[in-house]
C-alpha cells in the first residue's frame, strides 16, 4: 500500500493479558478485511502506544506525515517487529497462526498518564488526523473505563470487548479467557492432587479474583477440590477459620487423604495484620495451628501454600474463548457499522452476543449463578 488507509478502525489490548486477546486480533482484522473491506489499525502497547504516538506527533503536520508514512512502509509482520513503531497496519498474514496463541500480538500495559483530560485529548486528536473513525478496546475494568472516556469526549465510535480472567465484569456471564484460566487451574489441581494424596497433605492454592470469585468457584466445581473460599462470602474471621480446619479434620476422619483448597486472591481476614500477605500462607498457619492443638487427630497433618499467579493467564486459549472472540469481533463490526451510532461493549447474555451501553447494570443472573455454584460445590464436596 503506498497512501495512508481512508477512514481505518483502531483496535487495542489494555491492562492484563487474557487468553482469546490473540483470538480476538485475528478476527477483528479478518473481518475488517474480508467482510467489510475496511483497514484495521493495530496500536502496540495499548493506551502506551496511543500516547507515545500523540507525544511523538505533538500536532506538527510534518511529524504527523511521518508517522502515515513508517506506518505505510511497515505494514504487518514488518511493523511489528519494529518495536519502536507504535501503531501498525494490520494485514491478513500478520494475524495468521495466532488464534490459540495466549498473551497478545500487540502487546498490552496499563498508562497511569490516560486518566489525565489533556492526554485523552492529544489521543482523539491523533486519531481524528489519522482519520480513525471508530476505536476497538479490548481489556478489564480499568480498560473499559478508558474506552467510555474516550466515547464521552470525542465523536469516535467506541466499542469495548471484557477480556479479564477474573470475570468480574457483573453485564456479561463470560469474559475473554475465563474458560482458559478455568482449565488452566483445573489442570494444576490435577498435579497438585497426586502429590497431596501420596503424602496426605492439605494443598491450599491461591487463585486470581480480586472482587469476584468465580474463577475460583468454577475450578473447584470442575476440579473436585474440597473447598473454595471466596471474596462475595465477606473478612473472614477467625471462627471461620476453625470452621474451615475442622470441616478438613472431619473429612480426614471419615476416610479423606488429602485436601485441596481454592482460595482467591481477594478474599481478606478480618483479624489479619499484613493484609498484602498471600491468602495461601495466611490459611497455612491458621490451619496448622488447629491441626497441631494438644489432642488432635492429625497432629503431623501438613499444610502446603501455593500461589498460582500469572500462570493461570497464559498458555494456548481454550475452543470457546477463541469461538467467543470470533463472535464478540463479528459483534463489535455490526456495531460500528449500524446507521445509528452505538458505542458499548460487547457482552454475552443468555449464550447471544450483544452490545450493552458502557455503565451497563449488572445481571441478576450472575448473582443467582455465584450462589448456586456455591451450592453445587458444598453438596459435591462434603464427606
Amino acid at each position: 500500500m503506498s497512501t495512508f488507509p481512508d477512514r481505518p478502525v483502531a483496535v487495542l489490548c489494555s491492562g492484563g493479558d487474557s487468553p482469546g486477546m490473540n483470538a480476538f486480533l485475528r478476527a477483528v482484522t479478518r473481518l475488517g478485511l474480508n467482510r467489510h473491506q475496511i483497514p484495521v489499525l493495530g496500536i502496540r502497547d495499548g493506551y502506551q502506544g496511543l500516547v507515545r504516538a500523540a507525544r511523538q506527533v505533538n500536532g506538527h503536520p510534518a511529524e504527523l506525515a511521518k508517522l502515515k508514512a513508517r506506518i505505510v512502509a511497515n505494514t504487518g509482520a514488518k511493523g511489528l517487529i519494529e518495536l519502536d513503531q507504535d501503531i501498525i497496519l494490520m494485514d491478513h498474514a500478520c494475524v495468521s497462526g495466532i488464534v490459540g496463541r495466549g498473551g497478545t500480538l500487540l502487546g498490552s500495559a496499563r498508562c497511569l498518564e490516560f486518566h489525565k483530560p489533556e492526554v485523552r485529548r492529544s489521543v482523539i486528536d491523533l486519531l481524528t488526523s489519522l482519520g480513525v473513525h471508530a476505536l476497538v478496546v479490548v481489556g478489564g475494568d480499568g480498560s473499559l473505563t478508558g474506552a467510555r472516556l474516550l466515547a464521552d469526549e470525542s465523536d469516535l465510535r467506541v466499542i469495548g470487548v471484557p477480556a479479564t480472567i477474573d470475570n468480574d465484569l457483573q453485564f456479561t456471564e463470560l469474559a475473554l479467557g475465563v474458560d482458559t484460566a478455568v482449565h488452566t487451574l483445573v489442570w494444576a489441581v490435577d498435579h497438585f492432587i497426586d502429590t497431596a494424596r501420596s503424602h496426605r497433605r492439605v494443598m491450599v492454592l491461591e487463585t486470581m479474583g480480586r472482587d469476584c470469585g468465580d474463577l475460583a468457584r468454577m475450578a473447584a466445581v470442575a476440579s473436585g477440590a474440597e473447598m473454595v473460599i471466596t471474596p462475595e462470602g465477606g473478612a473472614v474471621t477467625h471462627e471461620r477459620l476453625i470452621e474451615y480446619a475442622a470441616k478438613i479434620e472431619t473429612s480426614m476422619t471419615r476416610g479423606r487423604r488429602h485436601a485441596i483448597v481454592l482460595v482467591a486472591e481477594g478474599v481478606k481476614f478480618s483479624h489479619d495484620t499484613t493484609p498484602d500477605r498471600s491468602r495461601a500462607y495466611v490459611l497455612r498457619d491458621a490451619f496448622e495451628s488447629y491441626f497441631r492443638r494438644a489432642g488432635a487427630p492429625y497432629p503431623d497433618l501438613e499444610v502446603r501454600p501455593s500461589v498460582l499467579g500469572h500462570l493461570q493467564r497464559g498458555g494456548h486459549a481454550t475452543p470457546q474463548d477463541c469461538i467467543l472472540a470470533s463472535r464478540f469481533a463479528e459483534n463489535a463490526w455490526e456495531s460500528l457499522l449500524s446507521p445509528e451510532p452505538q458505542n458499548g461493549i460487547t457482552a454475552l447474555q443468555h449464550n447471544r452476543v450483544v452490545v450493552v451501553p458502557f455503565g451497563a447494570e449488572d445481571m441478576p443472573d450472575r448473582a443467582r449463578f455465584s450462589r448456586k455454584m456455591d451450592e453445587l460445590h458444598e453438596d459435591l464436596s462434603s464427606w
